[in-house]
């Protein structure tokens, strides 16, 4: 059986969690791009790829999770060649969007805490960044060889967006959140 090396968290969320821990940090900082290495299929650039992505968050009408690999599908079938190496590339340049959407809520949110808080919130970062390399490289492994690269780009395309989603409703200003109205059962 052939071993793989974990990878570390990528680079962009320390870019996140040093933003989030920063005292009085005002300007926003973005997410790398997609790493270097063979280019997408029709690469347009990242601005092209946001608009992309914002104009289907308009269009899904509270349903965020449906464009989930709206950029990527659309990539891979535009590809020729290696479709491995084109699900791969493709994914990543997706997930270079939604990373630079986490990286930015993050900042926001970590803007509006406390100091505990905000060490909390990097704390959960850094363990989410851990969890997200060892699942995606997991189910990357339970792939052919052949696959899984793609395969693991893809979950981690996936489990970005998923956090970006979850995250952006907290780091947009509203009203203070509700206190509830009975405290919490442990049912058992």
């Amino acid at each position: 059986m052939r071993r793989r090396k974990l990878r570390a968290a990528p680079a962009a969320a320390f870019v996140l969690l040093a933003a989030i821990s920063a005292s009085g940090f005002s300007a926003p900082v973005l997410a790398q791009g997609p790493p270097a290495g063979p280019s997408p299929p029709s690469s347009p650039s990242l601005a092209a790829d946001r608009a992309q992505l914002l104009a289907c968050l308009r269009q899904s009408q509270g349903a965020p999770q449906g464009c989930i690999g709206s950029i990527a599908i659309a990539c891979v079938r535009d590809g020729r060649g290696d479709r491995s190496r084109a699900e791969q590339s493709c994914a990543k340049r997706e997930e270079a969007v939604w990373r630079e959407r986490l990286t930015l809520a993050g900042q926001v949110l970590g803007r509006s805490l406390d100091a505990g808080q905000r060490a909390r919130f990097v704390t959960l970062q850094l363990a989410w960044e851990g969890y997200v390399a060892q699942k995606c490289l997991f189910y990357a492994g339970q792939q052919a060889p052949a696959l899984q690269p793609g395969r693991q780009a893809g979950c981690e395309l996936r489990e970005v967006a998923r956090r970006a989603i979850e995250l952006e409703p907290a780091a947009r200003p509203g009203p203070a959140p509700r206190r509830p109205q009975a405290r919490p059962e442990i049912f058992r």
